[in-house]
């Protein structure tokens, strides 16, 4: 890692194997959203391990909020002094903003399409949604309101941890060693812990789940997280060991890691409500912050393979399958079941494998042969 002697921080790096975490936070997410709307339902909850990784989920959002904060630090750490918020707000709205109205509008209209004729059309309640998810409201405020996109929330979320990430990256750069770096991120992990205690007290209401699992200003802490872990890395000293041994020791904290998320997973962690709700929200949390960590450092056969260029490319577009997975399925399961008569679209394992490859691809192909050229297009032109 190089380092700007005149800031005290490393010049910005890359990491290509974070790409592969990214990606299978994303796959994960979206299997997990299938397999709940009644997808793989043929496959019969077998293998078994394979259900409990898809039905934790193993990864889910909150590694992307830590990743979030982590990739956005070490982006633009070095060049905190030309910084600028309302730069990177628009750069992020226009990436993002264009896709979540559509998908918005998408469920809007799918709602509409299936009630119609049938039970009445909610026009009150599908305004409010309306209003709540496009003004990214709905994070802060979801009861009573239609969920018109369930991934929608994370972006709205998102946003909330954008909005203050200028001074969030400005205040972290301020501390100066590791063991105080330690000490924020025990805070920052407070928040979590007593936020799911919170709704124990209550009674874990399912009415309230969405309200505490998506509520913005507590999963601030968890991108918050991601920001001050970027810190601990860069203070961390490269020298002290060999490259063979980071390797061996990547690999091994990756397979202890891999089984402690799949214990976390079991019934006998999640035995109740609280317990669930500490096991997903809180217990995770560190489990992801060192495997961010691991696979930073980019030692071991494990990073190698996150870091292939195949998964990297992949990992760098897979918001996209985030946002549109539930729209597009849902737009597709209705097509097969007023005009081809198909019912169980959803169930076969095939047809979830072709549809899950398909939005990978087409995201793919997007990203590198639509978006990126036209942004090339336009840097020539800004040019001349």
């Amino acid at each position: 890692m190089h380092y700007d002697t005149a800031i005290g921080i490393p010049k910005r790096r890359y990491f290509n194997a974070i790409d592969g975490l990214r990606l299978l936070a994303s796959v994960n997410v979206v299997l997990f959203h299938l397999e709940g709307i009644g997808g793989l339902y043929e496959m019969g909850g077998s293998p078994a391990w394979f259900f409990r990784l898809v039905k934790g989920p193993a990864f889910h959002a909150s590694l992307f909020f830590i990743l979030g904060g982590f990739i956005f630090t070490n982006m633009f750490a070095h060049k905190m002094a030309e910084f600028s918020a309302w730069a990177f707000l628009k750069k992020r709205f226009r990436e993002l903003y264009p896709l979540h109205l559509i998908t918005t509008l998408t469920m809007a209209a799918l709602y509409i399409v299936r009630r119609w004729g049938t039970d009445g059309i909610d026009v009150p309640k599908i305004a409010a949604s309306l209003f709540m998810h496009l003004t990214f409201l709905w994070s802060i405020c979801p009861l009573g309101t239609l969920n018109l996109n369930t991934p929608s929330w994370a972006l709205s979320a998102m946003f909330l941890c954008y909005l203050f990430f200028g001074p969030a990256l400005k205040w972290s750069l301020t501390l100066k060693n590791r063991a105080a770096v330690m000490g924020w991120m025990a805070i920052f992990f407070i928040p979590l812990i007593a936020w799911g205690l919170f709704y124990g007290l209550l009674g874990s209401p399912p009415k309230l789940y969405q309200f505490f699992h998506a509520f913005a200003p507590v999963r601030f802490f968890e991108f918050g997280l991601g920001i001050l872990l970027a810190r601990f890395f860069m203070l961390r000293d490269e020298n002290k060991r060999s490259g063979r041994f980071l390797a061996i020791r990547g690999d091994a904290i990756v397979l202890l890691l891999l089984y402690l998320l799949y214990m976390n997973l079991s019934s006998y962690v999640r035995s109740g409500l609280v317990a669930t709700w500490i096991s997903y929200h809180a217990l995770m949390i560190p489990l992801y912050l060192a495997a961010i960590y691991t696979m930073a450092i980019e030692k071991g056969v494990f990073a190698r393979i996150m870091s292939l260029k195949v998964i990297q490319k992949l990992g760098r577009t897979s918001f996209y399958p985030y946002l549109i997975h539930i729209p597009l399925m849902s737009v597709i399961t209705l097509f097969c079941e007023r005009v081809l008569h198909y019912k169980k679209f959803l169930h076969s394992p095939l047809n979830i494998a072709v549809f899950v490859t398909l939005l990978y691809v087409c995201s793919y192909l997007y990203v590198y042969a639509v978006r990126n050229k036209r942004r090339e297009r336009k840097a020539k032109l800004n040019v001349h």
